[in-house]
Parts: structure tokens; sequence; C-alpha cells
């Protein structure tokens, strides 16, 4: 089965370039499978974990990442399509890659499937000009999965789409349960606005308590200085880390804390709980569908700086409180698994082949 996968991907660390190389790594397990990924360019070089994928580099202009990613990924993808003899074609994330995924399935009559993974149902449809990529993705890819019931609900609601949920799931060879607690809580994740980070900051500050920040982005050096400006001495802003770094800081931490202000699941919660760890989170998204309030970590409000200081207190200050809700949380990781993810990924690409 031959898959073109439009894509961010390594070099490039994120939620998506950590989901497709899990995805490809458990759907190897299943049948035999060639992937071609069709990524935005890069210079240096990157070791690949997979014999049996290739990475095209698709040229891009820094100012117009998304159109010109879009029209050079369609040449490309054309010829691979063609040489390749390509089965199906499976998209990440709505625009550019979603969109660039459909009007290819489209012109070379092809199966499509799409991914959505948050910020494209949440931010990009609402945006001027994503809106009319993000539709056209959409309304023109055969099959479209969700990463939770929430973004499922959303895409239903506001757009009329059916959509499948396939969960993320987590690493089982790097997260792993663990008791170590070195008394630092953590935070893992993009440094872009969605994710409250700024509401972090202002939360711990007057707390006597170590805290890391493990990410990179747009916002690192807004954050650098914020940091600077407010005097805050208890944390340290890491940059980002591999998923073997990141999975150390999650099986040494206390607890984790996401305070995003929109999110489609949070992969790093599945991680924290499976490191048995409590997670502070936020009531958007898909986050209460991992997060029981007072069961497996604590919910509180979006930007409710207060809310949330008061709930990292009680956990900087009751060890006992932290590994109870980490021995709940371990439960909870053990209904996801990219083994499972794959598996109903699988069927997907097979009721589409079969038809």
């Amino acid at each position: 089965m031959k898959i073109l996968l439009p894509s961010i991907y390594y070099p490039f660390i994120g939620g998506v370039s950590i989901h497709v190389e899990n995805l490809i790594k458990n759907l190897n397990k299943l049948d035999d499978f060639e992937f071609h990924i069709l990524n935005y360019n890069f210079d240096e070089s990157v070791e690949n974990s997979f014999e049996n994928v290739t990475i095209h580099k698709v040229p891009y202009f820094s100012k117009l990442r998304g159109p010109s990613y879009i029209l050079n990924g369609y040449k490309l993808g054309k010829k691979i399509i063609k040489n390749e003899k390509i089965d199906l074609i499976h998209s990440h994330y709505a625009a550019p890659q979603g969109f660039l995924g459909a009007i290819l399935g489209k012109k070379c009559n092809i199966p499509t499937v799409l991914t959505l993974h948050g910020s494209d149902v949440l931010n990009l449809s609402k945006s001027s000009l994503g809106k009319y990529f993000f539709n056209y993705a959409v309304h023109n890819s055969e099959k479209i999965i969700c990463v939770s019931e929430f973004l499922k609900h959303n895409l239903k609601t506001n757009f009329n789409i059916d959509s499948n949920v396939i969960y993320n799931g987590f690493d089982e060879e790097l997260f792993n349960p663990s008791d170590n607690d070195k008394n630092y809580g953590l935070f893992v994740g993009s440094l872009v606005e969605q994710k409250g980070i700024f509401y972090f900051l202002e939360s711990i500050k007057n707390i006597d308590f170590n805290f890391k920040i493990i990410g990179g982005g747009p916002l690192y050096n807004k954050i650098l200085d914020f940091i600077k400006l407010n005097d805050i001495k208890n944390v340290e802003l890491l940059g980002p880390k591999t998923q073997n770094e990141v999975s150390e800081y999650l099986k040494n931490c206390s607890f984790l804390v996401l305070p995003s202000i929109s999110e489609g699941l949070g992969m790093t919660i599945i991680e924290a709980f499976a490191c048995k760890k409590a997670v502070i989170g936020t009531n958007v998204g898909g986050i209460p569908e991992l997060i029981k309030d007072g069961i497996n970590g604590y919910i509180v409000n979006p930007k409710n700086t207060k809310a949330l200081e008061d709930k990292i207190n009680m956990l900087v200050n009751d060890k006992k409180l932290r590994k109870s809700l980490g021995e709940k949380s371990l439960d909870t990781s053990k209904n996801f698994s990219w083994g499972l993810s794959s598996k109903k990924t699988y069927e997907i690409y097979n009721s589409l082949l079969n038809r």
C-alpha cells in the first residue's frame, strides 16, 4: 500500500510530526507500506527512522509559506503519484496540507483522508484567508479523522461534516510509569498564543517552586522578555527538546500544566498520564475528555490565573496528592495507544481502497 502524506514532519518538531511518526511506526506492524511525505523544504540533514519512508522537500517562500507549498507541492505530488503509483493520500492538518491533498486527489482520482489536529478547526477555519482553504479541504476529502470528540462535534455543528474520532496515542517505549519526583512543574508545547503560556507565567510567579518550559515557537523571545521584565526567577525556558528528552523531563517532574486557550486534544497530557503524572489543564477543546477533575488532575477555566495558581499550589504543597492523582492518570493512559489508533486508520484506508 503506497501512501502520499502531505504533512509537516521532522526536522520541524511539533504535535503533527510526532503523530505522523508514531502512526507510520504502528501501521508498519499491520501491513507492507510505502510512505511518501510532502514536507516543507529544510536545510539540515535529518536521520530517517524508517526504510519505507521517503521525505520529499517542497520548496516554499517564508512570507507565502502556505500558497508556495501548495503550488510546488502540487507539481511534485503529481509526479510522485504517477511515478510511484500512489494508492491513497492522507493529509495532516487542513491547510495547506489538506488543501493540497484534496486537489491532488481530485486531479489524480485517488482516495483522500484528512486528519484534523485542532487549531485548523478552531483557528484556521475562522481566519479571513484560511477559511477558504479549510472549507475546500474538509468538503473535498473523502474521509475525515478528528483527534477528539470535541473537534468532531465542532465540525458537524459548524460545517455539517461527518468525521471519525481516532485519539492520539503515546510512544510506549518512551513514556512509561515513573515514581520520580524532582520537585518541578512542567509545561510542554509549542510557544504560540493558544497555549496560554503567559497566563501560566502569571500564575506561578509568586509560587515558591521550580518550573520548566519545553517548546519552541514564535513567542520564544517574547516569553524570555516577559520572564526578565517580571523578574520571574523560578522558571527555566529550555527551548525545544527531542521526544527522548521530553520523556525524561516528564518522568522526573512533579506534575504537568497545560493552560491552553484552545486545544484539539493535548497529546502531552496522554504522555504525562503514561508517566504517572497529575495534570492541570483548562476547560477547552478535548482536554476534559482526558482530565477528570479531582480524579487524575484538575480542570480550570482558561485565562483564570487565580484558579490556576490555586490548583498548582495544591499540588506543590501535597506530594501525596500528586502521587494519588498520578496513579489514576496511569489508568487513564491505558485507553490510548498508537496501536489502536493505527488499526482504526488502517480500517479507513481499506474501506476506501476496497470500494
